[in-house]
């Protein structure tokens, strides 16, 4: 029987997981969930991202992000990938480091590469790939990556520089890029959502494009912040009635979710369930806390919902 433990140990055999989905459905928890399951693995993990707060950092015991890897546990770093440093970084790749600092440091040029569509998300897509498969620094690279509505563009880019440009230096690293999105040894998709119709449909979507027209393998769907699928027993004495209210509204919630993960059709194997948790996530016990309660959900075969126990990693 396939537990999230075996998920988790699939997932950390890649060298670089790009996990997106919707804003707000707890794409950074579950980077940051994968960072902390595939160094208990014995990987040396880099966990990236774009984004501007420093949430990744809290969960994974840091005050911040850098633009530089900092290490937040044994085997464990996370970097701010901010695209003009990708930028600046990624031209050192293909001119050498001092062509690419005249260049760079020419204004114009600067403004004239900053109104190229979709350079920054090259460049940080890129640095993911370049740290993953050449750096020589890390086993695994956890790219917290772009929402779902973007994923599809920034991972067909190198494809489509390798259509567009015939030969050079920047088609021959675009091809790179694009071997390495289509091998299934090196890079997996990890999707993030929520119980609910649309964006459980929209993953499913997402997924099935994203393999059958970019080649892109799919590692894992995470179902994030599941309530308890409970029903209370009898009548509670008049004095806990408003607490019973909230019990019952707590656990009508997960009802509710139950449902629609009966009828989610079209999600691949595997989906793994990450429960609600209250209050958030404020650091690295809460993290390792929701890891451990991770668990498989049979909804890919028959609808079950299977939210029941299972072995975690």
């Amino acid at each position: 029987m396939t537990t999230a433990h075996h998920v988790f140990d699939d997932l950390s055999r890649a060298r670089l997981l790009i996990v997106s989905g919707k804003g707000g459905v707890g794409r950074t928890t579950v980077a940051a969930m994968l960072g902390l399951a595939c160094a208990r693995r014995d990987a040396r993990v880099l966990v990236g991202t774009t984004g501007t707060d420093d949430r990744l950092a809290w969960m994974l015991g840091r005050p911040t992000l850098d633009a530089e890897p900092r290490e937040a546990a044994t085997n464990l770093f996370v970097q701010r990938f901010d695209p003009q440093t990708c930028i600046v970084e990624y031209g050192g790749m293909m001119a050498g480091p001092t062509l690419s600092k005249l260049v760079l440091d020419n204004g114009a040029v600067r403004r004239f590469l900053r109104a190229l569509p979709g350079l920054d998300d090259y460049a940080v897509l890129g640095k993911a790939w370049h740290e993953a498969t050449r750096g020589g620094r890390y086993d695994v690279v956890v790219l917290d990556g772009p929402a779902t509505g973007h994923l599809r563009y920034v991972l067909g880019v190198p494809s489509a520089i390798v259509e567009t440009v015939p030969s050079g230096v920047l088609s021959a690293e675009a091809r790179r890029i694009d071997e390495a999105l289509r091998d299934d040894r090196i890079t997996r998709t990890v999707y993030v959502g929520l119980a609910e119709p649309w964006p459980l449909s929209e993953l499913a979507e997402l997924a099935e494009s994203l393999e059958g027209e970019l080649g892109i393998a799919f590692g894992a769907a995470f179902v994030n912040g599941l309530w308890p699928a409970c029903t209370l027993p009898g009548k509670a004495p008049a004095d806990l009635d408003p607490l019973r209210v909230a019990l019952d509204r707590a656990c009508g919630r997960g009802r509710a979710q139950r449902s629609v993960l009966r009828q989610a059709r079209g999600l691949r194997s595997p989906v793994v369930g990450i429960d609600w948790h209250f209050g958030g996530i404020e650091g690295p016990e809460d993290l390792a806390h929701l890891l451990e309660r991770a668990r498989m959900l049979d909804v890919a075969h028959d609808g079950a919902g299977d939210l029941s126990r299972r072995p975690s990693p």
